[in-house]
């Protein structure tokens, strides 16, 4: 899709809503089932011990019920992180994110940074999909193509910027980069500080696929773009 032809529909079906701050509690996953129906958006997602809340609010619509793995600094052993992927496959996860290892990518140590991401993938085994977080707010661009690099080497087939705790917005230059490791055929999620259409119009033309918006401001942009989101 061009950004040109972005509509209020169109743009619910590229976006993820959450609740996924740590004061989340039953009445913002309850609250965040009901626009993620009411909106048709893609996806929503909550920690993982809410999971189970969600996933029968969503039953049988076309959101999708995610969690993420090594949520949110990435630095969990990664036994812990295959353990918690199994998890969440157990407790019926539609898609899943999991955090690289960002500390492993400033030290210069990828191919640790490629293991520990390839693990939590060989686990999934391709059940659900998976998009790889590499937290690009905390990374020059040297480090982004190393961390975009060591994805794609671990098999990833979505790419994720952020998970929106660092406060750093993401830019269209950040998924550029990305998308040049990535190549056409990856998909590439955009998250992190998206407050206006013009952002998302922007982080489309530079190669974003996907995007993660604070449930409020998703609401919004898809009721500025022509949808019924209340």
């Amino acid at each position: 899709m061009s950004p040109g032809e972005l509509t209020g529909p169109a743009l619910a079906r590229m976006v993820d809503i959450s609740a996924v701050q740590a004061q989340h509690g039953r009445t913002d996953v309850e609250e965040l089932a009901r626009h993620a129906l009411s909106g048709d958006f893609v996806a929503a997602h909550v920690l993982p011990s809410w999971l189970p809340v969600l996933r029968p609010l969503l039953a049988g619509s076309t959101t999708n019920a995610g969690s993420p793995v090594g949520f949110p600094s990435g630095g969990s052993a990664t036994p812990v992180k295959v353990t918690e992927a199994r998890w969440l496959l157990d407790a019926g996860v539609q898609e899943m994110d999991v955090v690289m290892n960002v500390g492993l990518v400033r030290s210069g140590e990828l191919a640790a940074a490629t293991r520990d991401v390839a693990a939590v993938l060989e686990a999934v085994d391709g059940r659900v999909p998976v998009k790889v977080i590499l937290e690009v707010g905390l990374l020059d661009a040297g480090r982004l193509r190393d961390a975009a690099r060591a994805a794609v080497d671990a098999g990833a087939e979505s790419l994720k910027t952020g998970t929106g705790w660092q406060g750093i917005a993401t830019t269209p230059e950040h998924v550029r980069v990305m998308r040049e490791i990535a190549g056409p055929d990856r998909e590439i999620k955009a998250s992190g500080g998206i407050r206006s259409l013009e952002q998302v119009r922007a982080l489309l033309d530079a190669g974003a696929t996907r995007f993660g918006i604070n449930t409020a401001y998703a609401v919004r942009l898809v009721a500025e773009a022509g949808g019924t989101a209340p």
